[in-house]
């Protein structure tokens, strides 16, 4: 008889010096981190280089579509230090901003590299959610607590509220632990299939993050029998249809809500830059979002201070600020070219259709988040989010490969399909 899908039975017993000495000391770090990773400073650098031993020894293949948006992201930065791309509406420029622009860019290839090759293997071993107790601690419990005595908040909320609330944001901790709820909610049985979906609705009661409801909207949508992969393409259409709409409203919008609406001009700005370089982006080392910002009928609202009147290493920190919009971010960077490829190794990881629904379903979801994610938020060129989208990205790419050979299982005997072996 074939052995499941998913067997947290097989778990036990399988202890891998790799996995435990350079990969998961990495997930460990970002899941107790979370907020708080910033902490680290230049020391966060040895998480992509152990990802990268971690991959290398695994004797994988890297992510062909994102290692060739790299390349391009690399020869950009080459470009951008001879003063190549064409100009905008930008005006600070700093040669050392280009490489601290690209570390995150390089961060988020070596953790999803490291990720595919350690999924690959729990896959093959019917494992892919062992440690899941050790993980869920560290981001829901760890996490929570580093971040009280950082004294972290968001905007004019107190600590506390912020630690509450952070449970619906897609950073590090939070889109790790989600990988493992989300796996009882659709792959577990019993009473671990309940407790997850309560703590999806919990999180979702208790947070002011639209991001987190269009997730668990999505997510019980799929749990209600809804097509799995066809709920993930309605929340791209939908964010990408909402966006288009905000786009011809942001005075409105900046009235309304200037959180939202500055987001929405940010994305605006950057098409501007995309039509004055004639589609071949601004290059690094310089801002990607203006000073300040004038709306009719609006005081000047100022994003960042005057360039002029900091600190050369305050200058680098701003400089790295995106526009909460990672798709938007590479259109920006490297024009049209980039912003293309980055979508196709995105859509590289959208599930297959042979997969067992709950697997299918589960993946969908996953799917959905990393996008809902780089979309709303400068995911991919923070620390703060990138580990957590490339674990899971790694995860979507190492089943997509497992399953490439299999034809659509039958539909009375889906829970048994097993994943490839070679």
């Amino acid at each position: 008889m074939k052995r499941p899908w998913l067997d947290r039975r097989t778990a036990h017993g399988r202890f891998d010096v790799l996995d435990y000495v350079l990969f998961l000391p990495c997930i460990w770090t970002a899941s107790a981190l979370g907020f708080s990773i910033s902490i680290m400073g230049p020391l966060f650098l040895i998480i992509p280089v152990f990802c990268i031993f971690y991959a290398l020894l695994r004797r994988t293949l890297p992510p062909r579509l994102l290692a060739i948006y790299v390349a391009l992201c690399a020869l950009a930065g080459v470009a951008s230090y001879y003063r190549l791309f064409p100009a905008s509406w930008q005006t600070a420029f700093l040669d050392e901003a280009i490489a601290r622009q690209l570390v995150p860019t390089f961060s988020f290839f070596a953790v999803a590299w490291a990720s595919k090759a350690y999924f690959r293997r729990r896959l093959r071993l019917h494992d892919p959610f062992a440690g899941e107790l050790i993980i869920l601690f560290l981001c829901f419990g760890v996490a929570p607590i580093i971040m009280l005595l950082g004294n972290i908040h968001y905007q004019e909320d107190s600590t506390e509220l912020t630690v509450l609330a952070a449970y619906g944001t897609f950073i590090n901790n939070i889109i790790i632990g989600i990988f493992f709820v989300m796996g009882r909610l659709f792959c577990g049985r019993g009473g671990g299939r309940l407790a997850a979906g309560g703590a999806v609705l919990a999180i979702a009661a208790t947070t002011h993050f639209v991001q987190f409801w269009l997730a668990t909207a999505a997510a019980f949508a799929a749990r209600l029998r809804a097509p799995a992969r066809l709920t993930a393409l309605a929340m791209v259409v939908l964010l990408v249809s909402a966006y288009g709409y905000l786009l011809t409203r942001i005075p409105q919008e900046m009235a309304a809500n200037p959180n939202k609406g500055i987001r929405v001009a940010f994305v605006a700005d950057a098409f501007t830059s995309l039509r004055d370089t004639d589609g071949l982006g601004i290059g690094y080392g310089t801002e990607s979002v203006r000073w300040t910002y004038r709306f009719p009928g609006m005081a000047t609202f100022t994003f960042m201070p005057n360039p002029q009147a900091i600190s050369r290493d305050r200058l680098l920190e701003v400089l790295s600020r995106g526009v909460h919009n990672s798709f938007v971010q590479a259109m920006l960077r490297t024009g049209v070219p980039g912003a293309v490829l980055l979508l196709l190794a995105i859509f590289a990881a959208f599930p297959r259709r042979n997969l067992p629904k709950p697997v299918a379903a589960h993946a969908s979801i996953l799917f959905a988040i990393i996008f809902i994610s780089c979309f709303v938020n400068a995911a991919l060129e923070s620390p703060i989010e990138l580990v957590g989208i490339a674990f899971v990205y790694g995860y979507l790419l190492a089943l997509r490969s497992c399953t490439a050979a299999l034809p659509s299982p039958p539909r009375h005997d889906l829970s048994q399909a097993a994943p490839a072996t070679n």
